[in-house]
This record gives structure tokens, C-alpha cells and sequence, in this order.
């Protein structure tokens, strides 16, 4: 895909266009966050695209020194690469930051699609430039989007919404898997004991801990017992994604991993749980 983008589909005139959009798109995207902040009305979706992209530069640059990706090489480069490492690819971020949050303040079809189309435009011209590779783009827009959905939800609407909160924590987990399948996880997170089930259980066990928040503690009655839904959708993308790895070179299928997911749903479950019935209660008293 990267050869098809960045040599095949090679062009004069598709040149001048992507050099445009990544040059252009990169300054217009912090412009219309200050605009629109300083517009009557929409000082709130201003300052929420502004903090999407503050919060998503913050998470590339991390995750970029982590994964320590290096560019491609033996490729056309139209613009000098920058001094950074190659995963992900902190324009997508930036482009699909912005999107979700024109997409959720608007909610307009047109005003989402262009923005998602732009956004994709932008992350398109990375690869045709040569900077990254198309699995760059992928993680990006992954980071991308649910920074921005969380920056919506925290900034953009009349009280802020600490659920939305669920989306980057989601992200994290896809992104962390992305980069197992792509072989970019580094050694030493995984030499200490016990480590990889760790990390398991902390991030899938904060996934559930906003997404029970996000179903205020709904069940699915089940017979005589009940299984909180929160639970229920992770462990099943869990089991699928244990049963996938075995398909992978790079990754093990491994029952104590998932024992590990389960164990951290069902702690943050419970903290979750606890929280919805003695901290929110008190916060409607208060």
C-alpha cells in the first residue's frame, strides 16, 4: 500500500495537491479551533478542538518514543521527514481529533462527512508523501478520534462529561494491541514478571470501569443471574482477540491473559459500581 500511494499513484499535479494539504491542513486545523473559540456560540467547540489537539500531540509523542517505529525507507519524499519516530502519525491524530469534534457539536451529516473526508485526506497525504506507513495512519486515527470524542465530551457541551472518557481508554487498548500485531511493543515493558498480565489487567479492567459508567450499571438478566453488560462486550472482544492471536506470528493465545482481563473487569466493575451508587448520589445532594 505504501508503494501503491507513494510511487505508483505518483502524479505532478497529486504532488502539489498532498504537499498542500499536509502543510496547509496542519496550520488550519489550530486556526479554526481559535476561531471558532472566539466566535459568539461556539467558544465551547473552539476550546474543545484547541484541548483535542494539546491532549492528542501529547499521546502521539508518547506513544511515539514507545513504539520507536523508524520511517520508511527507499521511498519518493517530496518534504524533508520529520525528527520523530513514524508510529503513529501525529497528523491523523490532529485530523480525526478535529473531526469528532465538528462531528459531535454539529450534528449534521455534511458537516461530519467533510470533516471526516478532510481528515482522511490528510492522513492520506502522510503515505503518499512517504513519512509513514499506512499502519501509521490506522493508529492515528484510532488515537485521533477518541481524543477528540473525549474532548467533546469534556469541554464541548454545557457540563462537562467524565464519561467520555471510555473512548481514549478504549483506544489505548486497540492501539497497544495494534502494536503487538505490528511487533512495535518494546522488550523491556515485558521482562519484568508478570508484566504483560499487568498491563492485562489494567486496561481492559479501566475499560469497564467507564463503560459501566457509560450503561449506569446495566445487566443482562441471564436465568437466575444477571451479567453486567459492561462486562459482558469487553470479555467477548477479549475471547475473540485471544482466538486471533493464535492466527499471528508475532502473539500467543494465552489463557492467563484473558484470566487476567477477566480479574481487572471484575475489580473495576466493582470500583465503578461503587461509584455510581455512593460519589454520584452525594454529587446530586451536593
Amino acid at each position: 500500500m505504501l508503494n501503491f500511494f507513494n510511487q505508483t499513484l505518483s502524479h505532478p499535479l497529486l504532488d502539489a495537491i498532498m504537499v498542500g494539504v499536509t502543510t496547509i491542513g496542519l496550520i488550519f486545523l489550530p486556526g479554526l479551533g481559535v476561531a471558532l473559540m472566539l466566535a459568539r456560540g461556539q467558544r465551547k467547540t473552539g476550546i474543545a478542538i484547541l484541548a483535542s489537539l494539546v491532549f492528542g500531540l501529547t499521546l502521539t509523542l508518547i506513544f511515539q518514543y514507545v513504539a520507536l517505529r523508524p520511517r520508511p525507507e527507499a521511498v519518493r519524499l517530496l518534504l524533508p521527514t520529520p525528527h520523530f519516530p513514524s508510529y503513529p502519525n501525529g497528523h491523523t491524530v490532529a485530523a480525526f481529533g478535529v473531526a469528532l469534534v465538528i462531528s459531535l457539536s454539529y450534528r449534521r451529516w455534511y458537516w461530519g462527512g467533510l470533516a471526516l473526508a478532510g481528515a482522511a485526506l490528510i492522513a492520506l497525504s502522510r503515505v503518499y508523501l512517504g513519512h509513514h506507513y499506512p499502519s501509521d495512519i490506522v493508529g492515528g486515527a484510532i488515537l485521533g478520534a477518541a481524543v477528540g470524542a473525549a474532548c467533546y465530551g469534556l469541554f464541548g457541551q454545557s457540563h462537562a462529561d467524565w464519561r467520555w472518557l471510555l473512548w481514549p481508554q478504549i483506544a489505548m487498548v486497540v492501539t497497544i494491541s495494534h502494536m503487538a500485531y505490528l511487533d512495535l511493543l518494546p522488550p523491556y515493558l515485558l521482562r519484568w514478571p508478570l508484566s504483560d498480565k499487568v498491563i492485562h489487567f489494567l486496561l481492559f479492567g479501566a475499560v469497564v470501569f467507564w463503560l459501566n459508567l457509560w450503561f449506569k450499571g446495566r445487566s443482562i438478566p441471564m436465568g437466575r443471574a444477571a451479567i453486567p453488560l459492561a462486562i459482558l462486550l469487553p470479555l467477548t472482544i477479549a475471547s475473540l482477540d485471544e482466538i486471533a492471536q493464535s492466527f499471528s506470528p508475532l502473539r500467543t493465545a494465552d489463557l492467563v491473559d484473558l484470566t487476567s482481563d477477566l480479574l481487572g473487569m471484575l475489580f473495576f466493575w466493582w470500583l465503578s459500581t461503587r461509584f455510581i451508587h455512593l460519589v454520584l448520589p452525594a454529587r446530586r445532594e451536593g
